[in-house]
């Protein structure tokens, strides 16, 4: 069964959360963007703008994981990923704003401070916000994900009280975010519904994007480009979560979506993750100069890196109207100052 919009909102009320965003944020019409690449309509939804140290995707989806920490009475919070990490980021400011410590787990990678490189975008907020970083060599994926389990497990023995941002409970958790954003969206776009949703995902905004369209039987297509590629199927990852996210929100998605209904598109990664592409940066100038937007080269650059060349290509049909969910990230353009110039 589809439910209303105001029973998906009800539900969504039913999940403990911390406010953290300043929302809703602009549905923005991009005209100048959509002339430059022909016979499409572009709107972009400024998920850039939840105002929380820059903003970007993950306060949405903090409102709730961090909720679990209050709610939970912990004194701390511990979250990992790449050095240049937009979710530790926002994880470091959101600790700040509800008066939790915050440890990170940060890969030594490229974008990682070197003698003579001090910290940069998101890295150096990081420590402006007061967080405790920790460095790690294990490769994103499950063995950093045990890096971090460990780490945590030694906190907790030295007597801290640490939650652990995660696993398939932090996921379900911060996906709840995105089921409210479609929520949001909904109510914004009304009986003008976009032909596509584009947006940069994998994992928990995805998760939350394809939960909320199953909820409310939506025709709108959800178009995930990944940033990464991960050690596991991402795809079958996201299938078999959409019934965990809804038991949360108390509503019946038991057999939904069919794998036919999940499209997550791998082939705009580049290279690897982090590492911006010619097309990344093609987007990210375009975006800029049409309409003054910054796109960052690891997420939303991909994205709509995607976007334009679904365009030229015809894969997005002449005549569509498209909403492009921009999740932010803008701090790390200035780590890659030397590809943006050369």
């Amino acid at each position: 069964m589809a439910y209303t919009l105001e029973q998906l909102e009800e539900a969504l009320g039913s999940v403990y959360s911390v406010r953290l965003a300043h929302l809703p944020t602009p549905l923005e019409p991009a005209p100048r963007l959509s002339a430059a690449l022909g016979d499409v309509e572009i709107w972009i939804k400024r998920d850039d703008c939840t105002g929380l140290a820059f903003g970007g995707n993950k306060t949405r989806q903090l409102e709730y994981t961090m909720g679990q920490a209050v709610a939970g009475y912990y004194k701390g919070v511990l979250q990992g990923a790449a050095s240049q990490s937009n979710h530790c980021r926002q994880i470091a400011a959101a600790a700040a704003q509800l008066g939790l410590r915050c440890h990170l787990l940060l890969q030594r990678d490229s974008h990682a401070p070197t003698p003579g490189h001090p910290a940069q975008g998101n890295l150096l907020l990081d420590s402006l916000f007061g967080a405790e970083i920790h460095w790690t060599d294990a490769p994103l994926g499950k063995a950093f994900d045990e890096a971090k389990k460990a780490l945590a497990e030694k906190l907790r023995a030295e007597g801290e009280s640490v939650y652990l941002i995660g696993g398939v409970t932090g996921k379900a958790y911060g996906a709840v975010g995105y089921v409210k954003a479609m929520c949001e969206m909904v109510r914004q776009w009304g009986d003008s519904a976009p032909d596509y949703l584009y947006t940069c995902a994998s994992t928990a905004t995805h998760l939350g994007l394809v939960t909320a369209r199953e909820a409310l039987g939506l025709r709108t297509r959800v178009e995930a480009i990944a940033p990464i590629v991960w050690d596991y199927d991402a795809r079958l990852d996201l299938q078999r979560h959409v019934p965990t996210v809804a038991a949360l929100l108390g509503i019946d998605l038991i057999g939904k979506p069919n794998a036919e209904d999940i499209h997550l598109d791998e082939g705009y990664v580049g290279p690897a993750y982090a590492v911006m592409t010619p097309e990344a940066r093609e987007a990210i100038e375009l975006t800029a100069r049409t309409e003054g937007i910054l796109l960052d080269p690891a997420y939303s650059g991909k994205a709509m890196a995607a976007l334009i060349d679904h365009v030229r290509r015809g894969v997005v049909p002449p005549g569509s109207k498209v909403v492009f969910l921009h999740t932010g990230g803008t701090p790390a353009l200035f780590c890659y100052a030397d590809e943006l110039t050369a």
